[in-house]
């Protein structure tokens, strides 16, 4: 099968980038022919080149852990690594310029945004062949028979599987102080009540104590209330499809809303919420808690716990259970690692690096881990332990590619995680629940920024008194139900509905006819 690829790649405020870029490749205006079968998973290629984010640095031997997957493979592997804050424009102008390369690491609001305009391979094929041969015990498709497929799941868009995933998305959970709770004689809240208590315990310590900081009242990106779920509860500041009705709403108008704020107001004016809380970056929430000035901070599972445990200078943090109002934690969509289609021998790359790297054995530990005695080294009594950083000798390496602690297989780590990142990952992955892929078209790209603004205007004026609630949404109304309506009108068309209702049916497995009635019941 080939497919032109002169789609409009909307990736944010690149878009125009994208376009002029794509519209004069070749010189023509025309794209060139890509290649998207499935082809043969033993043809290996000769070489796989990667763009990547969040990994080592090459200072920290990136480049190692390439030459060692070269000599366990046979396959070079070649890597661009740009600036953490240009890695977005550099993806988007790669494809502009049709010499992406193989593998991009890929968050969660650019993958839907690529893989809808067509510059990621389609990979469902792959894996579901590789479930096959997994059963039929097939070498070399270890992967499939450790992994959780709820990290695969979460990353299909209309049932479709466009990239795979690096690691667990994760999310956070709620940490507060142990010592605080002692002395003021608490348990760890269960409820909304208890919680307010607990933060009205600790204002009353007195000397500048901050009860509970975030980084702003709304996250910059989906899931925009996971800082702030014991305030948000069941409210969805976000464009939802209602499953009862099966249309899209608008979450920020809703009723439940309005009682977030007004629960945010409450306890900000009370003096429970960081003063600062509208202008706070992670870094400076990071900073007062290792100062010892916050009793509660919602932040990262896993590692985090660590090390913010290792910044402060005195007390024990210790990571909550949800309140029961909270309906739990979230997991944000994982990072994938998508698959561009200019890419060669794509089955073969998802097979000797997509299942490789999630093995369960050399792979793995070579993508977690990195290169025995450069990130990590035996003891003689039989035991791992991770290495120093080559350029930062006072710590030491924590992942090479894949972050240890998320990752999305059973396999036995050699390197134990320490006990309090174990402790928060299991509270937290008892209490989560998987976020979805965000939906993302033309209209949502052109709209949903301004949206967003306006949004962040509303409940930091509503939050901070400079507006009544009802003056706040009122706002809301009058500058943002354009852009909402906007989004609302595309996806809530017959056209949307109906191709979305097809693309559920197919991806239950449905027949055609099946996938027929569900996109007539739609219109």
């Amino acid at each position: 099968m080939k497919k032109n690829v002169l789609k409009r790649v909307s990736a944010l405020g690149l878009s125009m980038v994208m376009v002029a870029g794509l519209a004069g490749c070749n010189g023509s205006g025309d794209s060139a022919e890509i290649d998207l079968e499935y082809g043969d998973p033993d043809d290996k290629p000769d070489e796989i080149s990667m763009m990547v984010d969040t990994t080592i640095t090459e200072e920290n031997g990136l480049q190692a852990v390439c030459d060692e997957y070269e000599k366990q493979t046979g396959i070079k592997l070649t890597f661009e690594k740009p600036d953490h804050a240009k890695y977005y424009e550099k993806v988007t102008l790669s494809f502009a310029s049709e010499e992406p390369a193989d593998i991009i690491e890929m968050g969660s609001t650019y993958y839907p945004e690529l893989a809808n305009s067509g510059a990621l391979w389609d990979m469902t094929e792959a894996w579901e062949k590789s479930k096959e041969q997994a059963a039929q015990g097939a070498q070399g498709v270890n992967c499939v028979n450790i992994i959780d497929e709820d990290y695969i799941d979460a990353l299909r868009i209309n049932g479709e599987l466009y990239g795979f995933p690096m690691a667990a998305g994760n999310g956070t959970i709620t940490y507060v102080r142990q010592d605080w709770l002692d002395a003021a004689g608490l348990q760890a809240p269960k409820n909304y009540d208890e919680f307010i208590n607990m933060l009205r315990a600790f204002k009353q310590r007195g000397g500048g104590a901050i009860p509970i900081t975030a980084a702003g009242l709304l996250n910059t990106e989906t899931p925009y209330d996971i800082y702030l779920r014991e305030f948000y509860q069941d409210a969805v500041p976000d464009i939802y499809k209602d499953e009862a009705t099966g249309k899209y709403v608008d979450g920020f108008g809703e009723p439940a809303m309005v009682k977030a704020i007004e629960r945010l107001r409450d306890a900000y004016q009370e003096g429970l919420i960081d003063a600062e809380i509208v202008t706070n970056k992670t870094s400076t929430c990071r900073d007062k808690l290792g100062s010892g000035l916050v009793g509660a901070f919602n932040y990262w599972a896993g590692m985090w716990s660590l090390k913010l445990q290792r910044s402060m200078n005195e007390g024990q943090l210790v990571a909550i259970p949800p309140i029961e109002e909270a309906n739990g934690y979230t997991e944000r969509v994982p990072t994938a690692l998508a698959m561009s289609v200019y890419a060669p021998k794509k089955a073969a790359i998802f097979k000797y690096f997509l299942l490789y790297s999630h093995d369960g054995g050399e792979g793995q530990m070579l993508f977690t881990h990195g290169v025995k005695d450069i990130h990590y080294k035996y003891n003689p009594d039989g035991s791992c332990e991770a290495l120093p950083y080559i350029v930062d000798p006072d710590n030491k390496v924590e992942k090479s590619m894949f972050a240890p602690e998320l990752t999305i297989t059973e396999w036995n780590d050699p390197i134990p995680l320490d006990p309090m990142v174990k402790e928060s990952l299991e509270i937290y992955r008892q209490h989560r629940t998987f976020a979805k892929v965000p939906v993302v078209n033309d209209t949502i790209s052109q709209n949903l920024a301004d949206l967003n603004v306006v949004r962040n205007v509303v409940v930091a004026n509503a939050v901070t008194g400079k507006q009544t609630v009802d003056e706040a949404m009122q706002y809301y109304e009058e500058k943002g139900g354009y852009y909402a309506n906007a989004i609302l009108d595309d996806l809530n068309s017959e056209a949307n509905l109906a191709a979305e209702a097809e693309a559920e049916a197919k991806a239950k497995g449905s027949s055609s006819e099946d996938a027929a009635d569900a996109a007539d019941e739609a219109e």
